[in-house]
């Protein structure tokens, strides 16, 4: 877990109040190719699967790797393990670099000819590694923040920014908050990266960098697959469930990878007409809780309604509770489940399903695997 440390006012960033004075430009004069960097991400692979039949024009992505083929397989492994079907490499520009390395990690021709060939950054890299304090991602990306900002700015050849950020960036809002930063993981220094990512790129929009900023909340698997990643903090929240037989109040906005794709790639499309919006907050109305959970896992498995300190005394580690469940834990929730969704003008919210659906999907998914592996784990002993 997070160590106790000196608490760095993240208000105080420096780069949040840099003068760009970027020369104002509009998306529909830009190339028509595209970059998108994290693109074996979670919801990397789910935007450039949708992508390569809606976008007219190059797909660049920029990946991590010492070879091509090593790149082609990451991308295909990513496919495979979220149900995505082949990965066509032959539709893509393969980049082998390093977007927290100058110029990308890139050879100075390589790097030219992205800046001349790409008129779109969906910009996805990075690691939400809660545990770790707010000066890590300081040190690491903050300067490739302010780098990609430049890159996206130029005035030769400028490009309109795409920034899915975190809705863990509005767990800071008062005096309190801030102080609390590296301390649970909701105010951890993946949030404060995220605030301060989020008041960098508002500052640069109001300098005419063109781009938008998607507040997202927690992204999970679509209601037909119900396939995500395990270590997101709901599926830690649901680990402490079983291992205790206990479970407590809780509430939480979604987003399908589905429906946030579509989206955020309905939203560049227009960007391409000069008709994107500058910020989106892709939620569905209904949040997930525990009278869903109450009403299908928690009856099906006997899981028995606690006030959180008995759960807290039935967990073998205190600590971990404490990270996860702060004593203001309830009121930082509230923060973010009140925040209204912001879609695009011309999304149908009927495409939107049910909620319920989605978190059944999703824990049957999730139970699936933990039982997979218990099983596993019992043949091995």
């Amino acid at each position: 877990m997070i160590q106790t440390q000196q608490i760095e006012d993240i208000r105080k960033e420096p780069l949040i109040k840099k003068k760009w004075r970027f020369t104002r430009s509009k998306p529909s004069t830009y190339p028509d190719g595209i970059l998108i960097t994290g693109a074996n991400s979670f919801v990397g692979v789910h935007v450039v699967d949708k992508l390569q039949n809606e976008w007219q024009g190059q797909i660049h992505l920029l990946l991590r790797a010492g070879t091509r083929n090593e790149a082609i397989n990451k991308m295909r492994n990513a496919f495979t393990t979220w149900h995505l079907g082949k990965f066509d490499d032959q539709k893509f520009i393969i980049h082998l670099g390093d977007v927290s390395l100058n110029m990308m990690g890139l050879k100075t021709p390589e790097h030219s000819a992205l800046k001349r060939d790409v008129g779109f950054v969906l910009h996805l890299a990075m690691n939400p590694l809660y545990h770790l304090p707010y000066a890590h991602f300081k040190r690491l990306w903050l300067s490739e923040l302010s780098r990609m900002i430049s890159f996206c700015g130029e005035k030769k050849y400028p490009k309109s920014l795409h920034y899915p950020s975190s809705y863990n960036a509005n767990f800071f809002t008062t005096d309190d908050d801030f102080q609390h930063l590296n301390t649970n993981a909701w105010q951890s220094g993946y949030a404060g990266f995220k605030w301060v990512t989020n008041k960098v790129l508002e500052n640069a929009f109001s300098q005419n960098l063109a781009g938008c900023l998607y507040d997202i909340p927690l992204v999970v698997g679509s209601e037909e697959k119900g396939v995500c990643p395990s270590h997101y903090s709901i599926w830690h929240i649901l680990d402490m469930f079983l291992k205790t037989g206990y479970y407590i109040d809780f509430e939480f906005k979604i987003i399908p990878v589905d429906i946030v794709s579509e989206i955020i790639i309905s939203n560049l499309l227009a960007d391409k007409q000069n008709n994107g919006e500058q910020f989106l907050r892709p939620v569905m109305d209904k949040s997930v809780n525990h009278v869903q959970f109450s009403n299908t896992v928690a009856n099906i498995l006997g899981l028995k309604h606690v006030k959180p300190e008995t759960l807290r005394e039935a967990c073998s580690s205190k600590r971990r509770f404490d990270f996860m469940f702060p004593s203001e834990f309830y009121t930082l929730i509230d923060k973010v489940n009140t925040l209204p969704a912001v879609l695009p003008k011309n999304f149908n919210k009927q495409n939107m399903p049910s909620t319920p659906m989605v978190f059944l999907s999703n824990l049957n998914r999730i139970l699936s695997q933990k039982q997979e592996l218990t099983a596993l784990n019992n043949n091995k002993h």
